[in-house]
């Protein structure tokens, strides 16, 4: 039997899914260094990319709508990092933070989830938290991600879930939709029980895909005033077969 993922449940097994992704941190770390901090991190979750900052000497405030991702953040803080990190359950879409800051990051496609209408309003929120000359910098699906499609029944990822030992398989039954730029991915968790059952967990998502022109009218209708465009994480040049984009806006 397949059940809808609780916000304890995503907590849970997407922490274990990427407790040792690192691609990413590189670029986060570089950015912060040419930026300065204070920094904000979008979608924070458990503190992956938060901690990675923190612990080079950056004041980071992570925001997200999920307590439970908030809880995992702050359990996992080492006391030295404590002082330099603010949790707090926020919506980008309605942010309202006392301080301004010199980098906002978002990592992992999470403003990607937004339609336009709350992507506007969301980018207008955070350009207002920017100190002059300051950074915005997210990930989202580049082009390629437009016309991917994915095999249901290929496990995509396998990992062991620390907490109950269970071994846990991804799996994404992923359409794309083109004519609407959007992908339409339902993530199952098969999670293996002691006793041979599985449990089966399903989360559907939507990632709305957008040219760079589309994200340049946005961000400039927000406020922003200059953009530019990375295929990858080293910065590269975007070209039509990335599969994310990042974006880095200024003030």
């Amino acid at each position: 039997m397949r059940r809808s993922m609780d916000d304890e449940t995503f907590a849970r097994l997407f922490s274990a899914q990427y407790a040792q992704f690192e691609e990413d941190l590189r670029l986060w770390l570089h950015l912060a260094r040419q930026a300065g901090g204070p920094i904000l991190e979008i979608g924070c979750g458990d503190g992956r990319v938060l901690r990675a900052l923190a612990r080079e000497g950056f004041e980071v405030t992570g925001i997200d709508t999920n307590p439970a991702m908030l809880r995992r953040a702050g359990d996992g803080l080492p006391e030295a990092l404590r002082q330099r990190v603010r949790l707090v359950e926020q919506d980008a879409r309605f942010l309202e933070l006392p301080d301004r800051y010199r980098l906002i990051l978002a990592p992992c496609n999470t403003l990607a989830s937004l339609p336009d209408t709350d992507l506007a309003q969301a980018l207008t929120r955070l350009r207002r938290h920017l100190q002059a000359k300051g950074m915005l910098a997210f990930e989202v699906p580049g082009p390629e991600q437009a016309s991917d499609e994915a095999d249901a029944d290929e496990p995509l990822a396998a990992f062991l879930e620390p907490e109950s030992g269970h071994p846990v398989q991804v799996y994404a039954a992923q359409r794309a939709d083109p004519a609407n730029r959007r992908v339409d991915v339902t993530w199952r968790y098969d999670e293996l029980l002691p006793d041979g059952d599985v449990r089966s967990w399903s989360l559907p998502t939507i990632y709305h895909v957008r040219s760079s022109q589309d994200y340049h009218s946005l961000l400039e209708h927000a406020g922003f005033a200059s953009v530019s465009f990375a295929g990858g994480y080293d910065l590269a040049p975007l070209s039509p077969d990335d599969s994310r984009t990042i974006v880095l806006a200024y003030t």
